[in-house]
């Protein structure tokens, strides 16, 4: 096969990987085939592997995809921020904001699919990490607004983050069958709920 021109295969390449990120997200890695991504990229197989060697490493690609969308709206603003109680907020705000990015508009609850044993380790390993860098920041962000006295868990810390954890990934779920101001609405009442409870009488601003 020859070499295409470069512009060509950055064209290339970018269909091929946000039709990927888009198909592995509505039917999860084991509801894709090579033969469906390249089908609906336009493509041959060879010249799908011509950019991946298979199917784990274009998996990985868009998962490495979906973890840079979550930092970049979520966690990576959390970081950030220097207030604790705005940094919980952010959880809030950053996912009404994700949930309106174009990229992910037609869902991605294919990503939280369990994976047949086929899937290589390399793929566990990439989301144990981002899920444990998720959890710490959340944890981190709590720790200090209780030390600040902002936030009273009552010694729920750990429970508390790894249950917005568990808001998080609810939230991705329904996407496809949700608007972004459905979801924004879901959004403020459940921070308005959290605050009520571990922060009573604070002011909260709107979502």
């Amino acid at each position: 096969m020859s070499r295409k021109p470069a512009h060509q295969q950055i064209d290339t390449l970018k269909t091929l990987r946000s039709v990927s990120f888009e198909l592995f997200g509505r039917h999860g890695y084991d509801g894709v085939s090579i033969g469906d991504i390249a089908s609906a990229a336009g493509l041959s197989k060879g010249a799908l592997y011509w950019h991946f060697p298979g199917k784990d490493a274009l998996y990985l690609d868009c998962l490495k995809r979906l973890h840079e969308l979550f930092d970049s709206y979520v966690f990576g603003p959390m970081r950030q921020e220097s207030d604790p109680v705005a940094g919980i907020l952010l959880v809030f705000r950053g996912v009404e904001s994700l949930t309106r990015d174009p990229r992910v508009e037609k869902g991605i609850a294919g990503y939280w699919l369990v994976s047949s044993n086929s899937m290589s380790g390399e793929i566990f390993e990439a989301q144990r990490a981002f899920e444990q860098s998720s959890r710490s920041t959340i944890e981190d962000t709590l720790r200090r607004a209780v030390d600040k006295s902002r936030f009273d868990l009552q010694g729920d810390l750990e429970a508390m983050s790894r249950a917005m954890i568990f808001l998080i990934e609810a939230a991705m779920l329904p996407l496809r069958n949700m608007s972004a101001d459905e979801m924004r609405d879901l959004l403020g009442v459940l921070a308005r709920t959290l605050f009520r409870a571990y922060a009573p009488g604070m002011m909260l601003p709107p979502i």
